[in-house]
């Protein structure tokens, strides 16, 4: 039985870990991330919409949007290549985060778990770093699974 409670604890941890980055951002939903809920939505839309481009020009008197087709499946195109696999896995392109590599370094999954934070080896933007301190200062207060429920109801961007 607690073996059992155990593993089932073990799973949703790890789930957590793939959704969120270390600075705890949620990633599992962001517009970059590969095989995220974005790209899968968008390559999905893509793939049900094929065809309508030559419908498009003809229906574009009665919808003017419709003069914009090209533009709306060239941005849901990029939205279904996403390629960006998490902090965690080293995909961020962040170049003013530390935090994508100072999880490892500090044997932390999180930054608010570092005995350092908050620390200034990120350089982030003012509204990142209160965005930031923000996340780290909430799941601090109310652990890292209820913080996970938590963003998943809220909007990501």
């Amino acid at each position: 039985m607690i073996n059992t409670l155990l593993e089932e604890y073990m799973t949703g941890y790890t789930q957590i870990l793939e959704g969120l980055s270390p600075c705890g951002l949620d990633c599992s939903r962001c517009a970059m991330r590969q095989n995220g809920k974005i790209a899968g939505l968008s390559a999905g839309l893509l793939e049900a919409l094929s065809g309508f481009e030559k419908m498009a020009p003809k229906v574009a008197d009665r919808f003017p949007a419709m003069h914009s087709y090209q533009v709306f499946t060239d941005i849901l195109k990029f939205f279904g290549q996403a390629g960006c696999g998490g902090c965690r896995a080293g995909g961020a392109q962040l170049p003013f985060c530390a935090a994508k590599s100072c999880f490892k370094e500090k044997e932390v999954d999180f930054c608010h778990q570092c005995k350092e934070y908050p620390c200034s080896r990120n350089q982030y933007p003012p509204s990142l770093e209160a965005r930031w301190r923000d996340l780290n200062d909430r799941m601090k207060e109310i652990g890292v699974e209820e913080f996970y429920r938590e963003q998943k109801a809220r909007p990501r961007y």
